[in-house]
């Protein structure tokens, strides 16, 4: 039991677990006062210690720790829902899409369709010719559901500078780490991929962001708001948001303001470290700056990640050596924060792994979606925490296994073998990029199975416990400073969720699809 000053509550259930796999002596009860767990155990021990306390019976139900999203984008999820998402058939019809574009508002000047899956349009080529019938006299754009890569029309490609109204490429213009693909005829052909799409869409990283397509504050507040809710009806009472510039900041302030808000750590940019100072400077104990994220490859959905065996038809992109991710350890070393660094391909996680030899640091390693056998022993030698996708197979499973082949899918998303070697591993939605439900992420994890019913890297699913103790225990491991949190022993936030059903069976997890939990706290 901790020592307790002030007013002690009592809260009463069927179970209450401590941590996902608690084999320990039954609990019934929780104790917490100050914010903080106070201890867990049968309630007559507990109301006996605490006579006075006040008693909230839960009835029959199951108490857990609160779940955490070690990586998601709240703030870019809430822009997202300002502006028009197309289903694939939607997509796949011109009329449909032309529909949308005439519907849709105005973001700082820009027309922007989120969401995009499909490469073809009519069964024509997503391309600079069709955008410009779609929309002859506003800057379009249009994003992959990756984020990594898009499309423009040729007034969205001259109102960045990447092209001039004839189509005609102005490299000077092309930022570093960022490509404007061109045809055969030499000209744009409108796909835009890494920092020339963060120039259109994400002022954390944009070179210009009073050019960036983003709706108005108020609407991304109405929206953040809806997103929250969404969560903590889930269970969730914390959230890393992994890209955090100025503007991802404030809305994330304004909303801790209101009240009964999860907790937030953020991710900035690696590339301003004056930014990264001055946020956490503004930070407090529910709002906190934890690190730096860095991009040393492309997108898993999408095939332009780095691998050691490319993929047909994949476009791998590079975007740092592991000289930059060893000066950028040093970096967030030297600010004493994390450095998070974006690394899907194992090729990519190779250079992550020849930076930390070099420093003698190590950090987080965003997705690591294909990670080799010999690099597993590696990555818990060295120290580095992993926040792999949590839905993806469920929700990209096919499309995953059509760009990546069924054979490489056990190589893919490797929960169970990180977790089983020893590796800190959290759960992660990476929302909008995937749904936000850390339930359907639980889901997916013990079943490995796609949206139309395959089973795809039978060897990675983990057990349902597994699975609960990633959305606890692993995301907080992964997060610097964390303490106990993840569990409900005691000095530990008393931040938790009240469920109908037990979560460590499979029926458990199959009950929360798609459903609230019946309460949260944080």
């Amino acid at each position: 039991m901790a020592d307790t000053d002030g007013r002690v509550s009592l809260f009463r259930a069927r179970a209450v677990l401590p941590e996902a796999g608690w084999a320990g002596r039954p609990a019934d009860a929780l104790a917490v006062a100050g914010g903080r767990v106070a201890a867990v155990g049968p309630f007559g021990e507990l109301s006996g210690a605490w006579p006075d306390a006040d008693v909230v019976d839960l009835g029959r139900r199951w108490v857990i720790p609160g779940l955490e999203d070690a990586h998601c984008h709240p703030t870019i999820a809430a822009d997202e829902l300002c502006h028009v998402s197309l289903s694939p058939r939607d997509q796949r019809d011109p009329r449909r899409v032309a529909a949308a574009v005439g519907r849709a508002g105005r973001s700082n000047g820009w027309v922007k369709l989120v969401g995009w899956l499909e490469e073809r349009c009519g069964g024509a080529a997503v391309d600079r010719q069709l955008l410009d019938r779609l929309c002859p006299a506003d800057p379009l754009v249009v994003v992959h559901a990756n984020g990594h890569w898009g499309y423009a029309n040729t007034a969205g490609l001259a109102r960045m500078g990447f092209a001039d109204d004839t189509g005609a490429v102005i490299e000077a213009e092309v930022p570093a780490n960022g490509w404007v693909e061109t045809g055969a005829d030499g000209l744009a052909t409108g796909r835009v991929f890494e920092q020339a799409m963060f120039d259109i869409m994400e002022p954390a990283l944009a070179r210009h962001p009073g050019r960036v397509a983003l709706a108005g504050f108020e609407d991304r507040l109405a929206a953040l708001r809806r997103i929250q809710r969404d969560y903590v009806s889930r269970g969730v009472t914390a959230l890393t948001e992994a890209l955090c510039g100025e503007t991802g900041w404030d809305l994330l302030e304004r909303i801790q303001a209101e009240g009964a808000s999860p907790r937030y750590s953020a991710l900035a940019p690696v590339g301003d470290p004056d930014l990264a100072r001055r946020l956490a400077e503004r930070g407090g104990p529910r709002l906190r700056l934890i690190g730096l994220k860095s991009f040393v490859d492309g997108a898993l959905n999408g095939g332009t990640c780095l691998l050691s065996e490319p993929v047909p038809d994949g476009d791998p992109q590079q975007l740092r050596t592991a000289g930059d991710v060893a000066r950028e350890l040093r970096l967030a070393d030297s600010l004493g924060l994390l450095l998070a660094v974006h690394a899907n391909g194992d090729a990519a996680i190779d250079v992550l792994l020849r930076a930390s030899e070099r420093t003698g640091l190590r950090g987080r390693i965003e997705h690591g979606s294909v990670v080799r056998d010999d690099q597993v022993p590696v990555i818990r030698r060295q120290g580095w925490g992993v926040v792999p996708f949590g839905s993806y197979v469920h929700e990209h499973g096919e499309r995953l296994a059509d760009t990546y082949g069924r054979a490489r899918m056990g190589r893919l998303i490797r929960h169970r073998t990180l977790v089983e070697a020893g590796v800190p591993v959290g759960g992660s939605s990476d929302y909008p990029c995937a749904g936000p439900d850390p339930w359907q992420g639980m889901w997916s994890c013990v079943t490995r199975r796609s949206r139309e019913g395959e089973v795809l890297g039978e060897q990675e699913r983990l057990t349902p416990v597994q699975a609960l103790r990633l959305y606890t225990r692993g995301s907080a491991s992964v997060r610097p400073g964390s303490g106990p949190a993840g569990t409900l022993r005691a000095g530990a936030p008393a931040d938790f969720a009240v469920l109908d059903a037990d979560p460590r069976r499979q029926e458990g997890l199959e009950a929360r699809l798609g459903a609230p939990v019946a309460a949260t706290f944080v």
